[in-house]
């Protein structure tokens, strides 16, 4: 009887501290990274594909990595509404016979965070570097880079991945147009740019479908037909001259985009409204007051009350904050160490305490608490991942 009593004290005592210990990690992330043997890689790339991490409710801090899919380099990643199925460009350009990237569908294990490769698809273009799943849940959408354009691929009803249903190759005159407003000794722009899908992503109403081309200095807005998945047209507006618009985000209302420009380092606000863009107030450099020298903007995050917005600088390798305003205009806040070199992108977790840096060429993942004017804090908790690109968590 002693021994009985034991043994099951033993269980109890054992099961709390596994509940204890799981409660801490209660979430988890994905960490997708740039591989050495994809085409055109940097050689000192240490990433193998897309990683899973646990990470700490207390501190924020991601640990355990471990390699659940060894792919070419799954730099952008997104999941569907239900977190059944996690979608990756792979940045590259080689894929079948017309040479593009593609794109790769997984099966997500709730329990294990495991991922099933379900298939691999053409992304209709070279170096895909942005995919967004489509509110409808019937489509993905993927913004090709060097390829220079913007495909809609169906989504299968078992989660896996279909034929583009449109892809659009924006033509027109290519820009040289330097980034007159970027900080005093900023390199300039490469000539004769052409189309260089850099973003894609829906409005909050899931109306309109908005893109970022960065090399002729383009925003697009289209409707999406959910039941063709063909993109109409609706409106085109000229950013800054130069600017090379990459990443944007729209306050939780969805009334404001806000746009970073990755050569001028600048944020500029638009109303949004019929799917058109008003630009309002003026653009604010992402930079420090006085700042002089070369700079690059990479990740834009507009926190989930819509109070602050983000934008990593590489070079300078910093987070530049952005009060928001009532009616959403912003003012400059300050420019926080990223602790690491080039930050590729930001990632603010689901509890919205905690912002992450995922420093490419530092091969480290940093991790900062808000503080209560939210500005980032650096905790002292780095995470060793080669080559980080992009990470999104399962709850």
């Amino acid at each position: 009887m002693k021994i009985l009593l034991r043994t099951a004290a033993l269980a109890v005592f054992t099961a709390g501290l596994l509940a204890s210990a799981n409660s801490a990690y209660a979430a988890r992330a994905y960490i997708g990274t740039y591989t050495p043997d994809a085409p055109g890689a940097r050689s000192s790339n240490r990433g193998e594909g897309i990683y899973l991490v646990d990470v700490d409710n207390a501190t924020g801090a991601p640990s355990n990595v471990r390699l659940v899919a060894k792919t070419l380099s799954p730099t952008w990643m997104t999941m569907s509404a239900d977190k059944k199925f996690l979608y990756v460009v792979n940045e590259i350009d080689s894929f079948g016979p017309n040479k593009s990237g593609s794109v790769s569908a997984y099966a997500v294990n709730a329990a294990t965070g495991a991922l099933k490769l379900l298939n691999v698809v053409s992304s209709e273009g070279a170096i895909p570097c942005h995919i967004t799943f489509h509110p409808s849940g019937k489509y993905a959408l993927v913004a090709n880079y060097t390829g220079g354009s913007f495909s809609v691929i169906r989504i299968m009803p078992d989660g896996s991945l279909g034929a583009a249903t449109d892809v659009i190759k924006p033509g027109g005159p290519t820009n040289s147009a330097n980034a007159v407003d970027a900080p005093p000794g900023q390199s300039p722009s490469q000539p004769n740019r052409i189309t260089r899908g850099h973003m894609i992503a829906p409005d909050p109403s899931g109306q309109y479908v908005v893109a970022d081309d960065a090399g002729r200095d383009n925003i697009f807005v289209w409707k999406l037909d959910v039941n063709t998945g063909k993109l109409s047209e609706v409106s085109v507006t000229k950013a800054l001259a130069g600017s090379a618009p990459r990443h944007f985000g729209f306050s939780p209302d969805g009334k404001t985009l806000y746009q970073i420009g990755e050569y001028n380092i600048r944020l500029t606000t638009y109303d949004f409204a019929g799917g058109k863009l008003t630009p309002k107030g003026t653009s604010l450099s992402a930079m420090p007051t006085g700042y002089q020298g070369g700079g690059s903007a990479s990740e834009l995050l507009v926190s989930a009350s819509g109070k602050n917005v983000y934008s990593a600088n590489r070079t300078h390798n910093s987070i530049a904050t952005f009060a928001i305003a009532p009616g959403g205009i912003a003012s400059k806040v300050t420019t926080t160490p990223t602790e690491g070199e080039t930050p590729r992108s930001l990632t603010i977790d689901p509890t919205g305490k905690f912002i992450y840096s995922l420093n490419q060429r530092a091969d480290n993942v940093a991790t900062f608490r808000f503080d209560a004017s939210g500005v980032p804090r650096f905790t002292g908790k780095f995470l060793a991942v080669g080559a980080p690109a992009v990470m999104v968590f399962l709850p």
